[in-house]
């Protein structure tokens, strides 16, 4: 594989959805792509999704040397900055799950056919006004609730 752009990305929201304790990936991914998505119009940066390691640290007596151990893995909150688009029906799916307190499954698709999916909860979804010459955009966020599964196509 090698390096390419973001351009072309499209991004997805699904239904509501359990966060669920998949058997492995495989299953995830097949779970997850059977769901009916709605594509979010006019997203102009898709942030940055991924595990980052919590840590714990333990300092021996004995030579006082800190050790740091993994614990616990968090996907993080993936922000989004769209192009306002009332009329669009992923940002009103957007819209309507900042109400609710579910999670809801999601799918970036790249263009070169690879897909991550994830579970998560739209915590933010506000309009971004800006001065006399600015864009209207709307800013978003989904706080992610699972792993990122990748089907890598």
């Amino acid at each position: 594989m090698t390096i390419s752009t973001s351009a072309g990305i499209t991004f997805s929201i699904g239904p509501a959805q359990a966060v669920t304790a998949f058997a492995d990936d495989t299953a995830a991914i097949t779970a997850l792509s059977a769901l009916v998505y709605t594509e979010v119009g006019e997203i102009e940066d898709a942030g940055e999704i991924g595990d980052e390691a919590a840590t714990q640290n333990f300092t021996a007596l004995g030579n006082r040397r800190v050790r740091k151990v993994k614990t616990t893995f968090d996907a993080g909150t993936q922000s989004l900055t769209l192009g306002l688009d009332r009329a669009d029906a992923g940002q009103i799916a957007m819209k309507a799950a900042l109400k609710s307190d579910d999670n809801y499954a999601f799918k970036i698709t790249y263009p070169d056919g690879e897909v991550d999916y994830y579970i998560g909860q739209v915590t933010i979804f506000r309009d971004q006004i800006g001065a006399a010459d600015a864009i209207r955009k709307a800013t978003a966020a989904i706080a992610i609730n699972s792993a990122v599964f990748t089907d890598a196509a």
